[in-house]
């Protein structure tokens, strides 16, 4: 395990949604996400920074709504700094609301 897939999977409220991740549908629409947004960081871009993308984030969480899991308008590629800055800030509904709007 990476070092940040360990910090990222201490950090997460549940385990309850590991099966989704390891699916084959969840695989597939990562990879149409990822190729959607040119494998590029979409909060980098917004800043004028091109960065690779590795991660495709849920906007609106899986334990939020699972029935926006599978769909494409609810992700987001992102890079693993994008994605840990979005995670440091999960408390805070505010930084999430914002995070949520830029993606409109």
């Amino acid at each position: 395990m990476t070092k940040h897939n360990n910090i990222y999977k201490h950090g997460r409220k549940s385990y309850q949604y590991d099966w989704f991740y390891h699916s084959k549908a969840w695989k597939k629409l990562r990879e149409i996400a990822l190729d959607r947004d040119n494998y590029l960081c979409q909060m980098c871009l917004r800043e004028d920074i091109v960065t690779d993308a590795n991660i495709v984030h849920h906007i609106i969480y899986v334990d939020e709504d699972f029935n926006k899991a599978l769909d494409l308008d609810n992700l987001m590629s992102v890079c693993y700094s994008c994605h840990n800055k979005i995670h440091a800030n999960d408390n805070d509904k505010s930084s999430l609301k914002k995070i949520r709007v830029l993606k409109i």
